[in-house]
């Protein structure tokens, strides 16, 4: 418990909120200012994936950032997913540097890259930015499209801005089952 409390005072001395408070506003933005995003706080989300954890630490993702004006529209003619944001990041599985699990012999790729993806949406909220992780895309067309190495596969796709002043999160946000609905105490 004393960990968590340290925790906590730490982010709001870096950040200025509480975590627990910040995960709670933090929505899936699907409409964004026109504001480009600054490279210092692009940089610092890309840190976030850097740091990111992964099986065995051995990082086998890849991060692709679209931002300008010509990339950004050939994103959005393969999926409406890019909404109007003014950077999305794709981020990639490398399948020549995924663990696999010794007990199923599944690769490690959706997980790695979920972490990735989920340090550089938190590191977005903390920095007043807004995201939306996205997986409806055909990983295919992107990979064509932006001519993707073979052995990467793009799992997520971060759309990333200032949210609009008229955003507000979609109808499901604040429907959450309960924690007795979902922990099981074994």
């Amino acid at each position: 418990m004393v960990e968590i409390i340290i925790i906590e005072c730490y982010f709001d001395i870096m950040c200025g909120m509480d975590f627990s408070e910040m995960i709670r506003q933090r929505y899936s933005v699907r409409k964004y200012d026109s504001r480009p995003v600054e490279d210092d706080k692009l940089r610092t989300v890309l840190e976030a994936a850097r740091v990111a954890p992964t099986a065995k630490d051995t990082q086998p993702f890849k991060i692709y950032v679209v931002k300008s004006k010509g990339t950004i529209e050939r994103l959005r003619a393969i999926t409406p997913m890019a909404f109007d944001a003014p950077v999305v990041i794709m981020v990639g599985a490398v399948f020549d540097e995924c663990c696999q699990s010794p007990f199923s012999g599944k690769d490690y790729s959706y997980i790695d890259t979920s972490i990735v993806t989920d340090h550089m949406m938190l590191q977005a909220q903390a920095l007043g930015l807004g995201t939306c992780w996205v997986g409806y895309f055909d990983p295919k067309l992107i990979s064509k499209e932006f001519d993707i190495p073979e052995g990467i596969e793009i799992k997520h796709l971060l759309p990333i801005g200032y949210p609009a002043t008229d955003s507000v999160p979609g109808p499901m946000h604040s429907k959450r089952k309960s924690l007795e609905e979902l922990v099981v105490e074994l």
